[in-house]
């Protein structure tokens, strides 16, 4: 029997080496290392193009994955962008308009032409308030009447005087109302005539009867500002539209020479006598 050679009949021919049965499944290069004791083991042309394409596939799911995050970290910029955007516009004082002045905050809100009036008077107080007051109109508070809670006398109605008020100074400034109401004293009904007072400045035949002022809307600057214990404080430069309304029943067939608007409280004009506020 001849001598068996000492590699057996494959190590004649090398060419057979690169066709031996490649594993299948999860073997490879790790596996067949570890299956032939740690000696290195080379790969067969097939074995070497399906590790190849196993790279191939390995590197395009790496860059898919990598893609992907990308994609996600530029939707989290964009939506994070879009959300600060949103909280900008939607910031007070960041723009736009539609916030309310009161209490200092929110846009600016567009001034109103005022309507015209007459000559203005400036008046202040001692605690530094300074105030511009100008007359506009007078007429009947017909809404006053209505609300009434008592039946007025036939042909008789609360007149009314409207008037700018300014505040003139760089601060804020209490809202006082520093304008009186004065009527024809024949003009009041009888029974109401000894709570209609005259005034120094005034004609003898007029006097003031009690009133109630309110502000009817704002003109220029900004929205009234809260204070302590229910005070109101007008912004600096700011401008109202003021109503004043007799509280007693007059003749509502007065005319507008049967009323007129003056200053005439102490805190506005000291020991002086009331300042007549003009109509246009």
């Amino acid at each position: 029997m001849p001598e068996a050679e000492p590699w057996g009949p494959w190590s004649a021919v090398p060419e057979a080496q690169d066709a031996y049965p490649e594993h299948s499944g999860p073997y490879g290069t790790e596996q067949a290392a570890r299956d032939s004791g740690g000696v290195e083991v080379r790969l067969g042309p097939r074995a070497r193009e399906r590790e190849r394409a196993r790279r191939e596939r390995e590197a395009r799911r790496a860059r898919r994955r990598s893609g992907a995050r990308g994609l996600l970290v530029a939707a989290g910029v964009l939506v994070l962008a879009g959300l600060v955007t949103i909280g900008l516009l939607l910031t007070p004082g960041s723009g736009g308009d539609g916030g309310s002045q009161a209490g200092g905050s929110g846009a600016k809100l567009a001034d109103v032409e005022p309507p015209p009036a007459g000559k203005p008077l400036e008046v202040g107080t001692a605690d530094g308030f300074e105030y511009r007051v100008a007359a506009v109109s007078n007429g009947l508070n017909e809404d006053a009447v209505t609300a009434s809670q008592t039946a007025l006398p036939s042909g008789t109605s609360f007149p009314y005087i409207d008037y700018l008020l300014t505040n003139t100074t760089d601060d804020e400034a209490l809202l006082l109302y520093p304008g009186d109401i004065f009527v024809k004293r024949e003009l009041v009904t009888p029974d109401a005539r000894d709570r209609c007072e005259p005034q120094g400045g005034a004609p003898d035949d007029m006097c003031t009867a009690p009133a109630k002022s309110e502000v009817v809307r704002r003109l220029i600057g900004g929205e009234l500002v809260d204070g302590a214990g229910g005070d109101k404080y007008m912004p600096p430069g700011s401008t109202y539209l003021v109503r004043i309304t007799v509280q007693v029943p007059v003749d509502s067939d007065l005319t507008s020479s049967d009323v007129a608007l003056y200053v005439a409280e102490q805190i506005f004009v000291g020991t002086e006598p009331a300042k007549l506020v003009p109509f246009p």
